[in-house]
């Protein structure tokens, strides 16, 4: 029984090597195993409270640096979800002031159109207008020659008249003999008509026009 004592301890003592224990037996080997069974135990409870704590506070420090990576990644993404809520409402907003000026575009062109529209529309009634007032002119021009010519007409005929009655009258006064032709002739020999036409000129066409005319006594 002795020797298969021995043998228990050294069994167990190879045990706790083997474990990471140490056990010291120095008592005699008359010691009550109990008690030696009573200090393997305590060592052992007390290497594995050591690795528990060990354990604990490994674990504890993955967990604090697993938390500490989430929450920042946890930060990270609650930033990055809300500047993508800034950029869908920037974006919106955008799309908003695109269609505005989409609208506001075809509201332009529309005017445009109108504001053509009436522009050409006004040019051909001023082209009609300035065609009208050019055949007026035209016309007007004519009628001033024609009665400036029918004015000549009548002013030669006048001082043909006068010159006539002037030289019937000095011929009477001095009591000669004359014929018509005479008359006629000394009436033509005697006075000369002066005609002084100014116009005007702008941009190519008459603006105004002044006739003068002079009787020259020789």
């Amino acid at each position: 029984m002795k020797k298969n004592h021995e043998e228990e301890v050294k069994g167990l003592e190879a045990q706790i090597a083997s474990s990471g224990l140490t056990v010291e037996v120095d008592a005699p080997k008359s010691q009550d195993l109990s008690k030696i069974m009573a200090d393997i135990r305590a060592q052992y409870e007390l290497l594995a409270q050591k690795n528990r704590e060990e354990l604990d506070k490994y674990w504890s420090q993955q967990i604090e640096e697993s938390t500490t990576v989430v929450t920042t990644q946890s930060a990270e993404i609650r930033d990055a979800e809300t500047t993508l809520t800034d950029l869908r409402r920037t974006f919106q907003a955008l799309e908003i002031d695109l269609e505005a000026m989409r609208n506001q575009k075809i509201s332009l062109e529309n005017s445009l159109r109108d504001v053509e529209a009436r522009y050409n529309m006004q040019m051909e009634q001023l082209n009609g207008v300035l065609l009208h007032l050019e055949s007026e002119l035209a016309q007007t021009r004519a009628e001033g020659q024609r009665q400036t010519q029918e004015y000549e007409a009548l002013l030669n005929i006048k001082v043909k008249l006068e010159s006539e009655i002037s030289t019937y009258r000095r011929l009477l006064e001095d009591g000669e003999d004359f014929s018509l032709r005479d008359a006629l002739d000394s009436s033509n020999s005697m006075q000369t008509i002066q005609k002084t036409t100014t116009r005007k000129v702008v941009d190519g066409k008459v603006v105004s026009e002044t006739n003068d005319t002079r009787v020259l006594r020789h």
